[in-house]
């Protein structure tokens, strides 16, 4: 032990520990069902898949006016793995993610800090390592991931850009901040734009953005949101304006102590969910055995990290999840504190991320699928194959759009083969078929079979159209 303690910053230690971490980003993959929105990603990959349209995800075939982008790596890994394994896929997707994220971590460390010698692996361990990253978002089958990656990618490059007054670097950035929009939404341009204000202004080169070699592309980039919304979202909807009003149910219907709370409480999620390397420079700072000394390109980190934090802070219903775009730049901001300790210190840090990644193990293997999948009434699978037994052949249409009534469809969808996939019950049109409900609903006919599920009820009625007119006019 005194040994590896020795050798803890050695530069093969860090790299063995940053692939270790990387690796462990697998290890949840096989072992637990769908988790909260997961069954919802499965069923529009997979949905996007049967009906041949790469362009409209759709929900139980109702087109969904959500970008298509992550999706599409999803249904090549589906189709290279089998449709079966969607669920791996979704995670895959996300794990390819964070590994993107995580060399662009380390390649920003290594440009912005070229003194440190293996300053880029310690970052992408910061990066990997990360409670929020590690042990949730950076694996779990959400767009977050993916988001997140694009997000710090473009701010990066754009960095980078506007640091050596590169129009390729510029142009890099803009593809990437692009990419982010067709994974998610158009909030990836307001970061982009928060942290390019913030390197405009630390650079004192506003001038830049007036070169027409930077203003066509720029206005080209920002035009791509409304040529979206002209000639690919389906008639009706508006990408944009949902966008704001999910954003606007952050701020409406508050009280004021629950603004309090959470101005109070956020930066502590933050700095938590980014453990452990944040808490341990906090535990030093708090017991005053360092303190941090300036650094010109720390400065301008955290305040890019502030700017892209702020929008969020200032709401009150913002939730943990809207920060996954920011772990980067915290892991960027927490390897350079952590190069500024002493060697021991240094060290120590090193073996705590190792530490994490241990425990990783047992989270993974046992905690996790227990508390997910093992207890009584949480296994989504086998409630999908008593209701594959249960309806044979027979057509099957869905009333349940809660996250366990999707995992189960999710399943079904995919383990059914060729036939058609789940869709929404259509009284009129539907005659006989069988439905899954989320709640007791007698007049579609015969109960087959209940379920609790995750705390959620489904139940399986068989629907009967010429029965249920008959039992109408009795």
């Amino acid at each position: 032990m005194k040994h590896l303690f020795e050798r803890a910053d050695s530069p093969s230690i860090l790299k063995t520990l940053t692939l270790v971490a990387a690796l462990f980003m697998l290890l949840p993959l096989p072992f637990v069902q769908y988790i909260g929105e997961e069954g919802l990603m499965a069923i529009k990959s997979f949905e996007m898949h049967a009906r041949g349209d790469w362009l409209h995800p759709s929900i139980y075939g109702a087109l969904w006016p959500h970008s298509p982008f992550w999706h599409w790596p999803v249904i090549a890994i589906s189709m290279l793995i089998g449709w079966e394994h969607v669920d791996m896929a979704i995670r895959l997707a996300s794990v390819l993610s964070s590994w993107l994220a995580a060399c662009f971590v380390g390649w920003a460390a290594s440009w912005l800090w070229p003194q440190h010698r293996n300053i880029g692996w310690l970052a992408a361990l910061v990066y990997l390592s990360m409670g929020e990253v590690s042990f949730w978002y950076g694996w779990l089958g959400y767009v977050d991931a993916m988001f997140g990656s694009f997000i710090l990618a473009a701010i990066v490059l754009l960095w980078r850009a506007i640091h050596d007054q590169r129009g390729g670097w510029f142009l890099a950035s803009l593809m990437a901040i692009s990419l982010a929009f067709l994974t998610k939404n158009i909030t990836a341009y307001a970061l982009y734009g928060l942290a390019g204000g913030v390197f405009l202004w630390r650079y004192r080169c506003w001038r830049v953005i007036l070169r027409p070699s930077w203003l066509l592309p720029g206005l080209l980039a920002l035009c791509l949101p409304m040529a979206w919304q002209m000639l690919v979202v389906p008639s009706g909807e508006n990408t944009a304006i949902t966008t704001f009003r999910d954003a606007m149910r952050n701020f409406a219907g508050y009280g004021v102590l629950d603004y309090v709370f959470h101005w109070l409480g956020y930066p502590f999620v933050f700095a938590f969910r980014a453990m452990p390397v944040s808490l341990f420079l906090i535990w030093l700072v708090w017991r005053r055995k360092w303190v941090p000394f300036r650094d010109e390109r720390l400065v301008t980190l955290a305040a890019v990290l502030l700017a892209c934090f702020l929008p969020f802070w200032i709401s009150a219903g913002a939730t943990p999840r809207y920060l996954v775009p920011l772990y980067g730049f915290a892991a960027l901001l927490l390897a350079r504190m952590l190069r500024q300790l002493p060697e021991e210190r240094i060290k120590q840090g090193i073996l705590l991320m190792g530490l994490v990644l241990l425990l990783k193990v047992p989270y993974s293997l046992l905690a996790l699928p227990y508390v997910k999948d093992w207890r009584p009434g949480h296994d989504q699978q086998a409630v999908a194959r008593e209701i594959l037994a249960l309806t044979a052949d027979a057509p099957l249409r869905t009333l349940n759009d809660v996250a366990t009534g999707l995992a189960v469809i999710a399943y079904i969808d995919v383990w059914r083969g060729d036939r058609p996939f789940v869709r929404w019950f259509r009284p009129k049109r539907d005659k006989r078929v069988y439905v899954l409900a989320e709640r007791p609903t007698p007049s579609l006919g015969r109960l087959v079979r209940s379920w609790t599920v995750r705390g959620d009820d489904m139940y399986l009625y068989y629907h009967d159209a010429a029965l249920a007119r008959e039992g109408g006019r009795q």
